[in-house]
């Protein structure tokens, strides 16, 4: 009966924790160009543009954090006489769902991502510090060696927010521990469509191609197709991870 009791009790707790009203979050308001809005374009769309999402009398985004685990994310909209709590949990759900539906991300991450409550009706509900100051995502480069087999570096890639409407922008990546391997950037040459130079292990590996950007399931992602420098073939997968990448771009 006793463990009952604080099992009802820290349930309630919980649920009280999420449903902490924006009335009284001390962060702040949400930006329409806050990086996380021009990284999600259609998030973007629906909480700003869209006269039936953005007058709902609730909205909820989540998206898993730390920062460098905002490669996906989930919003919500009040339907009918929905509370903004119900709001708060449909946008955690969606976002844990979304999260566990493209796979293990350990290959990628040696910090735990976990979806975590951004906004909520236009109030920031996390410190505007720790959120997304860039684009970041899961990150996977395979290449063949000078023997011909193929490799992969796996880590998590940072770039502009605005990849696609700046001409050029900045790219780094970083091993799953968090150390710098690459540096390089990303020019667009019109719509979802660029160019990307890589320079990886101060220098010893580089690369350089073309990228595409992609929208939709399972994830909006970027695909870099180029060579090394000693013309062997290389395939740079940021936004899905390295499982998801594998399966899908991994035949070089």
């Amino acid at each position: 009966m006793i463990r009952l009791f604080f099992a009802i009790a820290f349930t309630l707790l919980s649920g009280a924790a999420l449903a902490q009203s924006a009335a009284t979050s001390p962060y702040g308001k949400a930006n329409q160009r806050d990086p996380l809005f021009l990284r999600f374009a259609d998030m973007a769309e629906r909480f700003w543009v869209n006269t039936d999402t953005m007058a709902a009398a609730h909205k909820a985004v989540a998206v898993p954090m730390p920062r460098q685990c905002a490669f996906t994310y989930a919003d919500a909209y009040s339907r009918g006489q929905m509370s903004e709590a119900e709001v708060q949990q449909m946008a955690l759900s969606t976002c844990n769902q979304r999260l566990a539906q493209l796979g293990p991300i350990g290959e990628n991450y040696t910090i735990a991502c976990q979806c975590k409550l951004v906004i909520s009706n236009d109030m920031l509900m996390v410190p505007r510090e720790t959120l997304p100051d860039d684009a970041y995502g899961p990150t996977s480069i395979f290449y063949r060696d000078d023997r011909g087999n193929v490799a992969r570096l796996n880590g998590y890639a940072r770039y502009g927010a605005l990849a696609g409407r700046n001409r050029s922008v900045t790219l780094t990546v970083d091993n799953p521990r968090g150390e710098r391997v690459c540096e390089g950037t990303l020019t667009s040459s019109g719509g979802p469509n660029g160019v990307y130079s890589l320079s990886c292990f101060n220098g010893r590996f580089a690369s350089n191609g073309n990228y595409q950007s992609k929208s939709g399931a399972p994830n909006d992602h970027i695909v870099g197709q180029g060579r090394t420098q000693r013309g062997q073939p290389v395939v740079m997968v940021i936004g899905l991870p390295s499982q998801l990448a594998a399966a899908s771009y991994g035949g070089l």
